[in-house]
């Protein structure tokens, strides 16, 4: 459903924020506002990428 170049930079970015996330996680002390937030982000970040791969794996067959 979405091309390859929007699929990688799409890609790019959901790696760059589930990283950045998975990192804070482990600096930030559990049970404080700013774990939550990290928490939530990451899995915003993986849901972001399996969405991403879902579509440009659709994508691929109609190509």
């Amino acid at each position: 459903m979405i091309g390859p170049e929007l699929g990688k930079a799409g890609f790019t970015i959901g790696v760059f924020v589930t990283l950045v996330a998975a990192i804070l996680l482990f600096v930030t002390e559990p049970n404080s506002a700013e774990f939550t937030i990290s928490l939530l982000t990451f899995g915003i970040g993986v849901l972001f990428l399996l969405l991403i791969i879902v579509l440009v794996r659709l994508g691929i067959g109609k190509g």
